[in-house]
């Protein structure tokens, strides 16, 4: 049934195409669809797009249509980017702001501190994979509230830690927990909002962003209103704020709706999904390349003779459009696909390394700025979106988590090879340059995939 999408994979197919009965909504009139399934005859309600809010399914012998109903959206995105902003921006983006704090009232020294960040990531990696099959077996909501209990225990534990033994315990947790937040969390809303996956996973993803933000205000407020407890007040107000937010998440967010049996839904075979595979190297291309402007702009412009408040302001610049970036995006891929957007920002995050190459005065930092903050959170968000379209509905969460781990490794590997650029290549041009190249394969890549889609007989 061509011109069918289903709700729960974002694809346009024939309904034998499906492992499981799927929801489907009807792009033109409304009718009844009535399709022959190898589980069974399928009956749908189809509705226009644009003109109702519930999809009614009938499978099998049932004799009466059962109505889905939505979550009203504003309150539960709300609640889903601030549990971003808590578990993501306070707990682990905040670390570097609190940290020469910590080293001085622990006295820890810069490798201490440096290891800290190291653990808190392992955490983060050793959850990441685990979280998507924890929520398919037990249901995204329990795993994320796991997770977020997780978070507000570490950041009460931080506050009180008398040593760096009970520091690095207490960040491991925070990155698992975070984890355990992240991939079910995007599940859930994916599965709630189907028809504004976009704009959904964009405004999730700019939690991280937001939180970064805040906590350049709190961490000085924090500490400047509370002396006697320093370094510790700011984990101590993270954790009364993440305990509110999650307190929030448990009375409003709700595990979408699951259409068929879930013993129907075929078990992904992960390293042999060809296109799932293609979604993991993409991700992990992003995770080596992002990390070039946003650790070493600033140093690249002191290099250059521009002042320190102007690298500053140029840098906060960046944080604003990766705040944006995301919500922007998604939006636009809603409205116009995901394929074409996603060519788009790899050639905007490629622009944004190049810029500096070409022009090193503070308009062209400007312009880079505006490229590369716009643009993680755009490639974040659709890549999390392809990979959703590969696998089963019920395994969407597994998937996310599965391409996660290559993002992490990305991560793991990019500071320390551009690192070594700069220091024996030749300068932060190296690593731009490399960054370029990386989101280059990745632009040339999605163009390739985008062709084999459009033409089924090329190899």
């Amino acid at each position: 049934m061509k011109g069918f999408s289903c709700i729960g994979c974002f694809t346009f197919r024939e309904c034998q195409e499906f492992r499981e009965p799927g929801v489907l909504i009807h792009l033109g009139v409304e009718g009844i669809f009535r399709k022959k399934h190898n589980k069974g005859t399928v009956y749908l309600k189809i509705y226009h797009r644009r003109e109702s809010a519930q999809v009614r399914s009938k499978i099998s012998s049932d004799s009466n249509f059962n109505s889905v109903s939505l979550p009203s959206f504003w309150p539960f995105v709300l609640t889903g980017m601030l549990m971003i902003v808590t578990t993501t921006g306070f707990a682990r983006m905040a670390y570097g702001l609190v940290l020469p704090y910590m080293q001085t009232g622990l006295g820890l020294s810069i490798s201490q501190g440096g290891m800290l960040g190291t653990i808190m990531f392992l955490g983060y990696l050793v959850s990441v994979g685990l979280s998507g099959i924890l929520a398919v077996r037990w249901g995204g909501k329990a795993v994320l509230m796991a997770g977020g209990s997780a978070v507000v225990i570490s950041m009460f534990g931080l506050s009180g830690s008398p040593s760096f033994i009970w520091v690095a315990l207490f960040m491991f947790l925070a990155g698992g927990g975070s984890a355990l937040v992240f991939t079910p969390l995007m599940s859930l809303m994916l599965g709630q909002f189907p028809d504004k996956k976009g704009i959904v996973l964009g405004m999730l993803l700019s939690g991280a962003g937001i939180g970064m933000l805040l906590s350049g205000f709190l961490v000085p407020l924090l500490i400047s209103q509370f002396p006697v407890l320093g370094w510790r007040a700011v984990w101590l107000g993270f954790g009364i704020i993440s305990l509110v937010v999650l307190i929030a998440a448990l009375l409003i967010l709700r595990n979408p709706e699951v259409v068929g049996s879930a013993k129907e839904a075929e078990k992904p075979k992960w390293l042999k999904n060809k296109a799932l595979m293609q979604v993991a190297v993409l991700y992990f291309l992003v995770g080596i390349a992002y990390l070039v402007p946003n650790l070493y702009q600033s140093g690249y412009m002191l290099a250059e003779g521009i002042s320190d408040r102007a690298a500053g302001l140029v840098y906060a610049v960046a944080g604003i459009f990766s705040i944006a970036g995301g919500p922007v995006w998604g939006s636009l891929s809603d409205r116009f696909g995901v394929n074409r957007m996603f060519v788009l920002v790899w050639a905007c995050a490629a622009a944004g390394d190049i810029i500096p190459l070409l022009n090193h005065s503070i308009p062209g930092f400007v312009l880079s700025s505006v490229l590369w903050g716009s643009s993680i959170g755009g490639l974040v968000t659709l890549i999390q979106l392809k990979a959703a379209r590969q696998v089963n509905p019920r395994y969407v969460p597994t998937a996310i988590g599965f391409i996660s781990v290559f993002y992490a490794v990305g991560q793991m590997l990019g500071p320390g090879v551009t690192g070594w650029m700069i220091d024996y290549l030749g300068g932060y041009g190296v690593a731009y340059g490399f960054g370029a190249v990386v989101y280059g394969l990745g632009l040339v890549a999605s163009l390739i995939s985008g062709r084999k889609r459009n033409n089924p007989g090329i190899k």
